[in-house]
Parts: structure tokens; sequence; C-alpha cells
């Protein structure tokens, strides 16, 4: 009969939840709880929708705070762990060496070549680096930290040939593997490579001299390393520096603090991109959340109207609904957080750039950040919709269609 036709549908019937099977906990759990438990499993669909939801924005979240973290990471990791000298000198005068180390400002100084190269791997890929090499028994830790890709040091010797992370990743080489050298003077040779060591910023190929003598010839000192002295003032870097500029046989200067603040002024729109992924975090927790709240609201309204009519307070009505909300925000979370760890680490291959190692890094407190940002997202939800419980009228909801 059309009469029946009109009549809203029948809910299905009910059926115990897995809590229920728990009896020490179902037994201990409030009635309000219970009744929580109850209507998480009666839409699951909209609860996974939630969670899933609240994952992908935690996800979100701890990718972007991992992005500035990482950055934040690569100045110390590279110009004060791996970049221990504070100057490197080009020069085209034998006397520079002697004069940079009978300078007050300067504590040591090491005289070494640096030049261009190329390297080339056996698929015909090729990348400019840089190449190092330093004398015989040189103290090259006071300039250099060279570590393997575990952490641990290494110390170049006579036929080692040391190649940065980034080049070998890009080239796809590994220790062992033989690889083709080319110089400025466009000589060519192929050279196995010994070790690969971290470095983070620029590609770089390191030898010693003897290695170099065998391969290319006579060796050539046009650059020194030095190091100041730790009583001097910024002030006074700044004012040596710019003397030694104007210095004979002095071809170029350049400070590891110099490189340092240009790379922190490039890397400046790096905070702009984080405040990007948050802001997508957010607009996808509003969207999800909110839309499964008022969807879930409208389609309890009897339900809620009735607890109303019943004597339950507006705050009363709202720990009801927002109780459910909350804890699948939680759900949410615990899956989010693992899942932004991943879709971080990925960043390292997916950043493949030839110049650059994204080394991901995420402290703690981002976890801690990721989950306030994530249960804050849900609290504003909360307050919004509390707005349409407040607004719910007890005699029109509760009309039937009899």
């Amino acid at each position: 009969m059309p009469a029946i036709l009109m009549r809203p549908k029948a809910p299905r019937t009910g059926a115990r939840v897995l809590l229920e099977r728990i009896r020490p906990l179902w037994r201990n759990l409030t009635f309000l709880n219970k009744v929580t438990a109850r209507n998480l499993f009666r839409y699951k669909k909209r609860m996974l929708m939630t969670v899933f939801g609240i994952m992908g924005c935690s996800a979100l979240v701890l990718c972007a705070m991992a992005i500035n973290d990482s950055v934040s990471a690569l100045i110390p990791r590279q110009y004060e762990h791996i970049y221990r000298y504070d100057l490197m000198v080009m020069k085209d005068d034998e006397h520079v060496y002697q004069s940079l180390s009978r300078d007050d400002e300067v504590s040591e100084c090491l005289a070494l070549l640096v030049d261009n190269a190329t390297i080339k791997s056996s698929g015909n890929k090729e990348e400019r680096v840089q190449l190092m090499v330093f004398p015989e028994q040189a103290d090259v830790a006071s300039y250099l930290s060279l570590e393997d890709l575990d952490g641990d040091p290494v110390t170049l010797e006579e036929g080692d040939v040391f190649v940065t992370q980034n080049a070998s990743q890009v080239l796809d080489f590994s220790v062992k593997d033989t690889i083709r050298v080319q110089n400025s003077d466009l000589m060519e040779k192929r050279v196995k490579v010994t070790g690969i060591v971290q470095n983070y910023l620029g590609n770089t190929i390191y030898m010693s001299e003897n290695t170099y003598e065998s391969l290319f010839g006579s060796y050539r000192e046009n650059a020194v390393l030095a190091n100041f002295r730790g009583n001097i003032s910024e002030q006074q870097k700044d004012s040596y520096v710019q003397k030694l500029e104007d210095r004979d046989g002095v071809l170029s200067v350049v400070s590891t603090s110099s490189m340092q603040d240009a790379f922190e002024t490039s890397f400046s729109l790096i905070t702009s991109v984080v405040y990007l992924i948050l802001a997508m975090a957010a607009a996808l927790a509003f969207v999800v959340l909110f839309t499964l709240s008022t969807t879930n609201i409208s389609e309890r309204v009897r339900e809620l109207a009735t607890i109303k009519v019943l004597g339950f307070h507006d705050k009363e009505v709202h720990s009801y609904v927002n109780k459910e909300t909350l804890l699948l925000t939680f759900l949410g979370i615990l899956a989010g957080l693992p899942a932004g760890t991943i879709l971080a680490q990925s960043l390292t291959y997916v950043l493949n750039m030839p110049s650059i190692h994204f080394a991901v890094t995420i402290h703690p407190i981002s976890y801690l950040y990721t989950v306030i940002l994530s249960f804050g997202f849900a609290v504003i939800v909360n307050l919004i919709t509390n707005r349409v419980l407040n607004h719910i009228d007890m005699v029109e909801s509760l009309k039937s269609m009899e």
C-alpha cells in the first residue's frame, strides 16, 4: 500500500559488537561508553572513512614536519660536521700558502689540488663533480670528515678513490665498481671506487697525491684549506676574508659561513612549502570530519532529539556525539604516524636530485606536533558541529510518519 511505502525504512536488526565478547572489558564500561562502541560499529563505512581521512591528514602533517626537520638538519651536517674547514682559497702563486700559515687569524692550513671533473658510469651517465687531491700523510680529518654510509670514519690512503653518495645513487654504481674520471684537461682514466662517503650538498671525488699522479701525471697544488683561530669574532673573520681576496696570487676565497648563508637563503622557500602542506592537511581534516559529522547528525536526529527529551543537557549531547569523532580521530592518528613516516622516508628517492642528497630526519617533537595538530583539527570541527546539535528541534524531530 502507498502508506506503507511512505514509511521510513526499518533499521537493521542489532548485533553484538566485538567488545561485547570481551566480558571483563565490556562489564567495566559505562552505559554511554557502551552506546558509543555500538554506534561506532553500527556505522562501519563512516568509521572507516573517518579513520582513513584522519590517517591521510596525520601523514601529510608529519611529512611537512619531516621536510622542515630534514632541511634544518642539512646545514649542521654539511657545514659543521663534514666541512670542518673555514676557508677554501684558490691560488696561482706558491707563496700564498706560506703567507696564510703566518697570518694571526689562521690556526692551521693545508695545500691541496682542487679541480673540476666529470665522472661517467657504465650506463653512459655522467655527472660534474669536484675533485679534491690531498698530499700524502695529510691530516684530512682536521678539514673534512670522511665517513662511510654507516657513519664510520674512513682514512684516505694511497690507491683509494672515494666518491660521495649522491653521485653513486645518480650514476648507479657502488663500491668496487669501475668508473671513468675526466679532469679539466679532458684526460679520462678508468678508476676503481674503493669507498662511498657521506655528503649532502654537491658531489666530490677524493684521492691522494700518489693516486692522482699515477692516473693523470703531474700534481700541482692550487688551493689551500684554512681554519680560523677560535678567539676571533665574526666581524674579524669577514674583514680578513675581504683583505685576503685582494692579496696577490689569490684567485678566490670561499668561506663555509658564506656557503651556509647562501644555502639558508635558497631554501627559505621550504617554509612556504611546509605551510602549504599543513594547510592541505587541515583542509582534508575539515572536509572529512565536517562532512561525516553533519551526515552523522542528520541521520540520527530522532535519536539525538530523544535523548534531549530524556533530560540530556547540551554539553552531555555534545559529549555523546563528539566522543565518537575523537575516538575515530585517535585511531586515525595511530594509523597516520607510521604512514607519514613511510611517506617522509620515500622523499629521499622521490627528490633524487643530482646535487643534493635529501636525508630525511624526523625529530621526536614532530610526532607530538602531528598528534596535537590532528586533534586540534577534530576539536575545531566538533565546536562547529556543536551549534548544529544545539538547534535540533525536539518536537519536529520526534514526529513520526504514522
